[in-house]
C-alpha cells in the first residue's frame, strides 16, 4: 500500500460512495487505475465491505461510544449487540470491545449496557452532533433502501423507492453534504504481511497537529468531549514494529494521557435496529402528510 492507497481510503471514509472518475481526480489518477487499486484492496482483506453510518441526532438520540476492555469472545460481542438502544459493536483484535449506543436520554444508559453485559466498561464518551437539518419523508424512504445497499446505483434506487432518479440523486446528496449520513467502508486486518493502516484512541489535551507532527501519514476522523477528550485517528503504517514505536512517540507527548490501538476483528452492525428506527420515522411522516392533505 502506497500513499495513494491511503489517501484514496480517506477519501472513501469521506464518502464511498464518489466515482471513480471523481476519486481518481482528487489522486490524479484515471478512473480504471482506482477501480484497480481499490480491487487490490479488497482482495488483501482491508476492505471488507460497506455500511450507512448515522448521525443519530436525525432520530432525536444520542451518540454514546462504550469501550471495554479485552477478552471478550465473538459470542460476547454478539451477545452485547442485542442490548437496548445499540446501533453496532466492534470486536477487537486485541478481544476488547466498543459499542455505539443510540439512547433517547443520556442518563442511565451506561449503567443499562452494563447491566445487560455484566461487566463494567473502562471509559465513555458522548459525543455532541454538529448536524442541524431536517429529514424528509423522501429522505427516510431513500435511507431505508441504502441501509441494505450502500453503494447502490441511483437507478436502483429509484427502483427500490418508486421515486425519480433526479429525487433520488438531489435528496441522497444532500444527506451526505449535510452530515446526516456517512457511506463508508468497513476497514479490516490485511490477509498478507506488510503496510497495515490502523485506528488509534488518543485521550489527552494534545491538539491533533502535534499528534500528527508524530504520528505522519494520519487524519483526524472523530472527536470526543468529556474527561479526558479524545481523538480518534486513521493512520498508516509500514509494519506493526514502526505502528508500535509510533504509539511509544505518541505515549510521550505533553497532554497525552493514553493511546490505544483499535484494530476490529469484525464490526456487527444492527441494521434491524436502525431500519427499526428510519420506519417509525417513514410513519410519522406519512401521518403528516395524510394530516395535511
Amino acid at each position: 500500500m502506497d500513499a495513494k492507497d491511503f489517501r484514496l481510503l480517506v477519501m472513501l471514509n469521506e464518502n464511498a460512495r464518489q466515482s471513480f472518475h471523481a476519486l481518481g481526480r482528487r489522486l490524479s489518477l484515471s478512473a480504471p487505475a482506482v477501480r484497480e487499486r481499490l480491487r487490490r484492496l479488497e482482495r488483501r482483506g482491508i476492505v471488507q465491505a460497506y455500511w450507512v453510518a448515522m448521525d443519530p441526532a436525525i432520530f432525536g438520540r444520542r451518540d454514546l461510544l462504550v469501550s471495554f476492555d479485552r477478552e471478550w469472545s465473538r459470542e460476547d460481542a454478539l451477545r452485547a449487540a442485542g442490548a437496548p438502544d445499540v446501533a453496532w459493536v466492534a470486536w477487537k483484535v486485541d478481544g476488547g470491545l466498543t459499542v455505539q449506543l443510540w439512547p433517547r436520554q443520556a442518563g442511565g444508559a451506561v449503567e443499562g449496557l452494563a447491566h445487560f453485559v455484566e461487566r463494567e466498561p473502562n471509559w465513555h464518551a458522548f459525543t455532541e452532533s454538529p448536524w442541524k437539518g431536517n429529514v424528509s419523508g423522501l429522505d427516510w424512504r431513500i435511507l431505508d433502501a441504502l441501509i441494505d445497499a450502500p453503494l447502490a446505483s441511483i437507478g436502483m434506487l429509484s427502483d427500490t423507492t418508486g421515486l425519480s432518479p433526479k429525487t433520488v440523486r438531489n435528496h441522497l446528496a444532500e444527506l451526505i453534504r449535510g452530515q446526516a449520513i456517512f457511506v463508508v467502508p468497513r476497514l479490516g486486518l490485511p490477509t498478507d504481511s506488510g503496510v497495515i493502516v490502523y485506528n488509534l484512541v488518543v485521550s489527552g489535551t494534545a491538539p491533533f497537529a502535534q499528534l500528527r507532527h508524530r504520528v505522519g501519514d494520519a487524519v483526524l476522523i472523530h472527536e470526543t468531549g468529556g474527561t479526558p477528550p479524545r481523538k480518534y485517528l486513521f493512520g498508516r503504517a509500514d509494519s506493526l514494529g514502526e505502528l508500535t514505536s509510533t504509539m511509544q512517540a505518541l505515549e510521550r507527548l505533553p497532554g497525552v494521557s493514553t493511546v490505544q490501538l483499535t484494530l476490529n476483528q469484525e464490526m456487527i452492525i444492527q441494521t434491524d435496529f436502525v431500519h427499526g428506527l428510519v420506519r417509525e420515522q417513514m410513519k410519522v411522516a406519512r401521518s403528516k402528510t395524510f394530516m395535511y392533505t
